[in-house]
């Protein structure tokens, strides 16, 4: 089901804020437009020559520009120039691609004349994984045009686009003139629109989103889906966090576009979710903020690990071990739940994806309750306090180990209490009240 949404789109080292309880912040609102200043309709950004749409999987690219494009050619036209849209997901020969592309009607046209022509490339990652040279293709022949009057859009996966490509189209169109954009999450109103028309109690659903703590899968249409389907077939959310954020995690790392090339994934979704937990526990147990995914030339930063540091040895799935290879991990990063930081970046799309996977990872592994508490206390403190930064990932380890949720309410109660109990499964609850009413 496709949705009359307002899509939004931030510079991809840019910031934007979910502080509408999660959701996006009003980026179009003249009175709250203060917290999302970065965030804009694509309008505001039509006349950069040269723009870069980058979006992780089953955040909604292709849709977002389909419902664009009526208004994009409208205005276009109005302006005496023209659109060329092409989606290179089924191209698999250059032959066909400069056929198609640089041999229309519409480009020769353009060519001939003194009007401006704005092309439109999507999937430009899928047509990458089919056509090896796709880069120096493009680079090759766009140079032999009036790039003046030429306004190039391509969208693309943010783990496949090439830093080397963008390089480039810098050097053609010049620096200033060549931009690249991530598109944001949803906002509340959207969530609101996709509810009513599954015919859902709009208010009663965002309510038990809420209370749930599922509104980082509400943002993004692929787990808004998720949930959708959820909530029409059984009345409500998943009672238990855990499940509901692992069938969440889950739906991000399936491959959402069918006519992806086979050999674009080497590894089932499952494989994908173990890997994701193993970055998890490695970024947020050494409080590294982003994955360093180029080569390592002295310009790495301190907050990144380099992704050939998180490969190595292997794990298990279905009671088998399968290799941590850099492929591996490079696979891992190409789903829902990873984005942008930068050229080179790739970091978490949303926190609580992290602080979740982390905990799993420890549990999974069987790691003793000693190693865990030595992670996640405070090494200065003599109370044995927990660190800050980890309270959401101790309050996910206290719904999957009874012993390491007797650890905390002996030392720091009050965690479970600040994380809202929302991640706190329903049978310990009460007794965190009662104990806490003790102190």
């Amino acid at each position: 089901m496709s949705y009359n949404w307002k899509r939004f789109w931030c510079p991809r080292e840019g910031s934007f804020s979910l502080s509408d309880g999660g959701y996006l912040y009003k980026p179009d609102s003249d009175k709250y437009n203060i917290y999302n200043p970065e965030v804009v309709p694509f309008d505001s950004i039509a006349e950069i020559p040269c723009l870069i749409l980058l979006g992780e999987p089953g955040i909604g690219k292709t849709s977002a520009m389909k419902a664009e494009r009526e208004a994009i050619d409208k205005k276009v036209e109005s302006e005496g120039d023209k659109t060329l849209w092409l989606n290179l997901s089924s191209y698999s020969s250059e032959d066909r691609l400069i056929h198609n592309l640089f041999e229309n009607k519409t480009f020769v046209s353009w060519e001939k004349g003194e009007y401006r022509l704005h092309i439109f490339l999507d999937s430009l990652d899928e047509c990458l994984l089919r056509i090896d040279n796709l880069a120096s293709l493009l680079i090759d022949e766009l140079e032999k045009y009036p790039v003046e009057r030429l306004y190039l859009r391509i969208a693309c996966r943010t783990a496949y686009w090439k830093n080397k490509l963008e390089d480039r189209f810098k050097k053609i169109w010049g620096k200033n003139e060549v931009n690249v954009y991530e598109l944001v999450p949803l906002r509340r109103i959207d969530v609101i629109e996709a509810a009513e028309d599954n015919d859902l109690d709009a208010t009663v659903f965002l309510s038990e989103i809420d209370r749930k703590n599922a509104v980082p899968f509400a943002i993004k249409p692929i787990t808004l889906k998720f949930l959708i389907n959820s909530y029409s077939k059984n009345g409500q959310l998943p009672d238990d966090q855990t499940e509901l954020y692992s069938e969440g995690c889950r739906c991000l790392c399936e491959e959402i576009n069918e006519d992806r090339p086979e050999n674009a994934r080497k590894l089932a979704p499952e494989q994908r979710l173990i890997i994701a937990s193993r970055i998890a526990a490695i970024t947020i147990f050494s409080k590294r903020y982003a994955i360093w995914t180029g080569t390592d030339l002295g310009d790495v930063p301190e907050e990144d690990v380099k992704i050939q540091r998180l490969s190595g040895g292997n794990e298990s799935f279905d009671n088998n071990r399968f290799d941590v290879t850099v492929e591996a991990i490079r696979e891992t990063l190409d789903t829902g739940l990873f984005s942008s930081r930068g050229p080179n970046r790739i970091g978490w799309a949303h926190q609580t994806y992290a602080e979740y996977l982390a905990a799993r990872y420890l549990v999974q592994h069987d790691m003793p309750l000693a190693q865990i508490t030595s992670l996640i206390t405070h090494p200065g403190d003599p109370e044995g306090k927990l660190i800050p930064q980890l309270h959401g990932t101790a309050a996910w380890l206290s719904t999957m180990s009874d012993d390491v949720f007797r650890h905390i309410m002996r030392v720091d109660p009050y965690v479970l209490l600040r994380s809202d109990l929302r991640n706190v499964d329903n049978k310990y609850k009460e007794t965190i009240i009662d104990m806490l009413l003790k102190l």
